[in-house]
């Protein structure tokens, strides 16, 4: 039978755990799906004519989804061909 054991730890501790497991979960299913989760600055580098500005209005016509100010390398390039 299993045992049951209680747990202490502060709020913050939990938050901070909570945190990392999600994010972890995020970055293995993207990484499933060959795609990667970058900010701003790493998807200007990597894809040719980005700019900031460009950027700033494509996430606004294409309806970009930011994850913790991160987004989806594959969805802003297809937006990028796209518009």
């Amino acid at each position: 039978m299993n045992a049951v054991k209680i747990i202490t730890m502060t709020e913050i501790e939990l938050e901070t755990l909570l945190d990392r497991v999600c994010r972890n979960a995020i970055m293995d299913a993207f990484a499933q799906k060959d795609d990667e989760l970058l900010n701003i600055g790493q998807l200007c580098e990597r894809i040719p004519g980005l700019t900031r500005h460009i950027f700033k209005n494509l996430v606004a016509k294409a309806k970009l989804k930011s994850v913790q100010g991160k987004y989806s390398f594959k969805e802003v390039k297809a937006a990028m061909q796209s518009h």
